[in-house]
């Protein structure tokens, strides 16, 4: 037998379980324990209102057919169930009053919430209204005028504090507006662009004398020291700001000068200096001549009065001259140089940072050689100008050093050796003339003899024969790297690499001639350079070799002459060097001294005359863009004019056609004539 009130229990369960998960669902997922209880009292009485109940049984017969005709059979009252008992009646009528209030104060928070959405939307301030705003922000600072300016100045005179602190609070405004920011706390405001530069300049001339006159040469030592400390160290920070804003030459290196008077209060906040040195670094890499030089001496300021400071600052240089040294050009080949030669006149303050940095990034240059040898990459990765600058910085630091450099003078002779063996192809010809150079530089400087005679020879051996190719505009070879393999094969680059190459030959053979051994050093050159001017077939470059060959020959029989009279041996080294130290100029550096003097003068020569000549072009542009403007002009105020000027122009312009058709023509003949395959040549008209 089925027992009747276990059944019930479990659908009553069931009822008051779902109106649970549906109440709970409705009002908040997560809920602590005593509203847990509060949602079974709930669920219960919804249950026990009756509605449920009803509605339950009135489903019953359509989800379970068998369990009603069961209740029919055995339990009809049970069917007829109304929800109403005669002692519940007041706690179900309270229940449903509870219930209905609920669901009313849900849809009023709902209805509420929905009103404050649509007020907040409404809210939404527009552009005039957000204009509006920042004018009454604006408003509740003052703005700086002319009264203020001179009654400061005024009180300056008389080195009058508070007043100073009122200009530093218009400077750290005029800063502001400088840097464009509108909706600013601060004191004072400025709307006159021209008041901005006022109050600087009125703050450049007049801080550092104040400061000067309040606290002394040690200001952190000073009794006025608590008192000035927060508004100096406002002013300093508005001072550095200013630097990365500025884009006039002239008011920048102004600025950089009040700074550098300003460092003894500059070292009283290590962040702020630190902030100080980062925008001077800033500034020597990236703007003018001018701009450079007076950064540069601030931070040699910073040095010398904060020698701590050295190591940080030679990095920090240093990565900022590989940043800015990445591409070479004749236009950006000054500043290249004048960034090395600082750094040079910072490496020699300290020899002992000099060597841990030096060995720190000499190393890294061997590592990344090594890796490209190893590791069979491409060699863009060694091949470029960052890698070839910053050999040469080191180049020059070593070339004049102290003796606890000299043990980095060799590691550096092998990373430059074995960037010379990388790549033999001739395309890389004018790097390998840079390397060359430097190491030329080096062993000239340190007394370090470092063969380059079979590099040397390597590129002469691509000046053998003629090159076919047609004539090009030369190419500035001290400004490039490598070259393309088409204009690898032109007589423009064949006597470019041949004016250098022979010009390192002739320092290098200059250098070894103020040797004792020279003559056993000048055998081997004289037997290469013989069997080159024998394969050679131009006769203007086998002149200039055999020029060199009559000077070795002289200079080595003039030794061998001096040597016979010498009582010492090879083993006195003191007494060799002595020896070579009294010797006069030999014939070979004589005839460099002059080969060089008149090469330089030709070449001055040549940039001049094609100064001239861009000169002339760009008059020319500029003349015939004025008979342009006013030929048009005739034509607005004459318009039968303007039939005859278009038939002028349609005139000229068929004449050039047929004479470049004719031009074309001509050069088609001649290559057909001639039988020549030409290659990587286009006739355009």
């Amino acid at each position: 037998q089925i027992n009747l009130t276990t059944l019930w229990k479990q659908w009553y369960q069931r009822r008051v379980r779902e109106k649970k998960e549906k109440i709970k669902s409705d009002d908040v997922p997560e809920i602590s324990e005593e509203a847990d209880e509060e949602l079974d009292k709930k669920a219960e009485r919804a249950v026990t209102t009756g509605k449920d109940v009803v509605m339950g049984i009135s489903n019953l017969q359509e989800k379970d057919s068998d369990f009603f005709k069961f209740l029919q059979e055995n339990d009809p009252e049970l069917l007829n169930f109304s929800g109403e008992s005669e002692d519940d009646d007041d706690e179900d009528s309270e229940g449903i009053e509870e219930e209905e209030e609920g669901e009313e104060e849900e849809e009023e928070v709902e209805e509420e919430n929905e009103e404050e959405e649509i007020e907040a939307e409404e809210e939404l301030p527009t552009e005039k209204e957000e204009e509006a705003d920042i004018k009454e922000k604006v408003s509740h600072s003052t703005a700086v005028t002319k009264q203020h300016l001179v009654q400061w100045e005024s009180a300056l005179k008389r080195n009058s504090l508070p007043s100073w602190r009122e200009l530093v609070k218009a400077f750290q405004a005029a800063v502001a507006t400088a840097k464009g920011e509108e909706e600013t706390d601060l004191k004072y405001c400025i709307v006159d662009p021209d008041m901005v530069n006022k109050v600087i300049l009125l703050s450049l001339g007049n801080t550092s004398q104040l400061l000067h006159h309040h606290l002394g040469d040690s200001p952190t030592a000073s009794p006025k020291w608590g008192k000035l400390k927060m508004s100096l160290k406002s002013y300093l920070t508005s001072l550095t700001e200013l630097l990365g804003l500025l884009t006039s030459d002239d008011v920048l290196c102004a600025v950089m000068r009040h700074c550098k008077a300003m460092l003894s209060y500059y070292a009283a906040f290590s962040r702020l200096l630190k902030k100080y040195i980062k925008q001077h670094i800033m500034v020597w890499g990236s703007k003018a001549e001018l701009s450079r030089v007076v950064a540069f001496t601030c931070l040699q300021a910073v040095v010398k009065k904060m020698p701590v400071f050295l190591e940080e600052l030679l990095k920090k240089m240093y990565t900022e001259y590989t940043k800015c040294s990445k591409m070479m050009s004749p236009k950006s080949r000054d500043n290249i140089v004048l960034m090395r030669n600082c750094l040079v006149e910072l490496f020699k303050i300290n020899p002992s940072i000099t060597y841990t940095t030096g060995f720190l990034y000499i190393r890294q240059l061997a590592v990344t050689l090594r890796s490209v040898i190893v590791n069979k990459k491409e060699t863009e990765t060694v091949y470029n100008w960052q890698y070839v600058n910053c050999l040469h910085v080191w180049v020059s630091v070593l070339a004049d050093c102290d003796a606890c450099l000299q043990p980095l003078i060799f590691p550096l002779i092998q990373v430059m050796m074995g960037t010379l063996k990388l790549h033999s192809s001739p395309c890389f010809h004018p790097l390998h003339l840079h390397v060359i150079r430097m190491l030329l530089h080096l062993g000239a400087s340190t007394n370090k003899h470092i063969p380059l005679l079979h590099p040397l020879l390597e590129i002469l051996e691509f000046c053998t024969a003629p090159h076919k190719a047609p004539a090009t505009k030369p190419i500035d070879l001290t400004c490039v790297l490598r070259v393309t393999k088409g204009y690898k094969k032109t007589k423009a680059f064949q006597e470019g690499v041949f004016e250098l190459t022979y010009e390192l030959l002739l320092n290098y053979t200059s250098q070894l001639s103020l040797s004792i051994s020279f003559p056993e050093v000048a055998f081997p050159i004289t037997v290469w350079l013989k069997k080159w001017n024998k394969r050679c077939t131009i006769p203007k470059y086998t002149g200039q070799i055999k020029q060199i060959l009559e000077k070795v020959d002289t200079v080595s029989r003039e030794m061998t002459d001096r040597r016979s009279s010498v009582t010492f041996s090879p083993k006195d080294l003191e007494k060799v060097t002595q020896w070579e130290s009294e010797l006069p100029e030999s014939a070979l550096t004589k005839y460099f001294n002059t080969w060089l003097r008149i090469h330089r003068k030709v070449l001055a020569d040549k940039s001049a005359a094609e100064e001239k000549e861009e000169n002339k072009e760009a008059l020319k542009e500029e003349n015939d863009k004025e008979k342009e403007e006013e030929e048009e002009k005739e034509q607005e105020a004459h318009p039968r004019k303007k039939k005859k000027l278009k038939k002028k122009k349609k005139s000229s312009e068929k004449t050039e056609e047929t004479a470049k058709s004719t031009d074309n023509s001509v050069v088609e003949a001649e290559v057909i004539d001639n039988g020549d395959l030409v290659e990587d040549i286009v006739l355009s008209d």
